[in-house]
């Protein structure tokens, strides 16, 4: 192993298509929490604004099918219906 790391590029480690393992320094990349958040905050995001009566249909049917309304399964259905609707001719 060498004594020292290369130099940093210069680069921010922040680029739009960043992973965890394009980061290279090791106090971020030890890190998992830090990199992690690093790379999803320059994920791109949608903010649909709904009615009363259509978001609690859509938590309802979240509930329902993946057992609560957490963040993580909101997310998985929204990113489940974009795909869906992608796909559509």
């Amino acid at each position: 192993m060498p004594r020292y790391r290369k130099a940093p590029n210069g680069q921010w480690p922040g680029f739009p298509s960043l992973h965890t393992e394009d980061i290279e320094a090791e106090s971020v990349r030890e890190n998992r929490y830090i990199a992690e958040s690093l790379a999803n905050n320059r994920k791109g995001r949608v903010i649909a604004l709904m009615e009363e009566e259509l978001f609690e249909q859509f938590l309802a049917t979240v509930r329902q099918r993946k057992g609560d309304a957490s963040a993580h399964h909101v997310n998985e259905a929204v990113l489940d219906a974009i795909n869906d609707w992608i796909k559509k001719p």
